[in-house]
């Protein structure tokens, strides 16, 4: 027998409106998105801390960088399996748990004195960061009706893009007054304390996922809706971390920027970010979030042309509005997953097509960035994203037409 490829027919309105009225639904949903902003910036201060834990533990650099790829590869292992965890733990008690393991962890992390223990650590990191994201959205999905989960998503969305701003500020403050090890133990206890709120106050996602059947999993794996989210998630990822990442590189080798002002320019770009992630979900919610999903890979394909240009206004002009556009796009990709599948298929479909576009977008991307950096230069790198950008607007004639549009 061959397993039916087209996803289960979505809730009907009545359905996906029993929720409350967004402003009764905002505190809660607020609640869920303090969770994204402590896993996400959990994983995120790592980074800026990478340099002070490789000379306390005498790495290199390799060694330090291979410990971030360590907490991916966990990350990703835990995103596959949360599906099926998700079918026997309620989405409430796992996004809660995921963010006391995180803490936890952290805590732990703090105590790390050689490089095998930070190996195993970073792995748990991701392994327990990676529960939260599903769980997370599968919540998120109790908290709104279906005419404000645009707006239920920006919110959500806040979390990652704030972290941008706020996580680099405050390793910074905090290694003013301690070392890396009271930062960690500072952020554990935040998580911990933060996922205890949520456990004991928290709202929604009281309800466990079906269980994933052969016929089930295998029709979501051969849907093309699903590749289609997993390839839109990986452009947004990409251009979240792979165009970041390589950015400064660009300024300082491509354009003969100073790094200071490199870095400068790079952190201005971001600070539109959390204003276009609650844009993002009221346009989608107007104008429709297939026409919104359309219009930010015009306009992110369009930038990332532009970062090509040699003239350093058109370059930060390009950051600033390809940086808006990774923000605005994903609420409207997620009220689209949400119309296309029925909560209960929502994980099974976020359990596959999150890891591949992590892989593409963390893995993929950069790589690419930098084989062609380093062949011709970093700009036709990015033209060469942008046209990626530009041509996924075709395959968007995949998605079922929205009503009364």
């Amino acid at each position: 027998m061959t397993a039916d490829t087209t996803p289960p027919a979505a809730p009907s309105a009545m359905q996906a409106d029993t929720a409350p009225a967004f402003a009764a639904a905002l505190p809660w949903v607020g609640l869920v998105g303090l969770l994204f902003f402590i896993n996400y910036g959990s994983r995120a201060m790592l980074a800026p801390l990478l340099l002070s834990i490789e000379a306390d533990l005498g790495l290199d650099h390799a060694q330090a960088t291979r410990l971030l790829f360590l907490m991916a590869c966990g990350f990703t292992v835990s995103l596959a399996a949360s599906a099926f965890l998700l079918s026997r733990v309620t989405p409430r008690r796992m996004a809660a748990f995921s963010c006391m393991a995180t803490g936890a962890v952290l805590m732990g992390m703090a105590a790390v004195r050689d490089h095998a223990t930070a190996r195993y650590m970073f792995v748990l990191m991701g392994l327990a960061a990676g529960l939260y994201f599903p769980a997370g959205m599968a919540t998120l999905g109790t908290l709104a009706r279906q005419r404000d989960w645009g707006k239920a998503v920006s919110i959500h969305e806040l979390g990652p893009n704030l972290s941008f701003v706020a996580v680099p500020l405050l390793a910074e403050a905090g290694l003013r007054v301690t070392d890396w090890r009271g930062v960690l133990l500072a952020v554990g206890v935040a998580g911990m304390l933060t996922g205890i709120v949520f456990a004991w106050v928290g709202r929604g996602g009281r309800t466990s996922a079906e269980p994933p059947s052969i016929r089930g999993f295998t029709g979501v794996l051969r849907s093309p809706l699903t590749w289609l989210f997993a390839w839109l998630l990986a452009m947004g990822v990409a251009g979240e971390y792979a165009v970041f990442s390589v950015l400064p590189l660009h300024l300082v080798d491509g354009m003969g920027l100073e790094p200071s002002t490199a870095n400068g320019l790079l952190a201005a770009s971001r600070v539109i970010t959390p204003f276009a992630a609650l844009a993002g979900g009221w346009v989608a919610d107007r104008m429709g979030a297939r026409r919104t999903i359309a219009a930010c890979l015009a306009l992110t394909g369009t930038a990332l042309l532009a970062m090509a240009v040699p003239s350093a206004a058109v370059v930060t002009a390009g950051m600033t509005v390809q940086g808006a556009m990774t923000a605005f796009i994903f609420p409207a990709i997620f009220k689209e997953l949400a119309r296309c599948w029925p909560a209960g298929y929502q994980p099974t479909v976020l359990c596959i097509a999150t890891p591949a576009s992590s892989l593409l977008g963390t893995g993929a991307a950069p790589a690419l960035l930098g084989l062609v950096g380093q062949t011709w230069s970093f700009g036709a790198g990015f033209a060469l994203l942008g046209l990626l950008a530009l041509a996924s607007i075709i395959p968007l004639r995949l998605l079922p037409p929205e009503p009364g549009r």
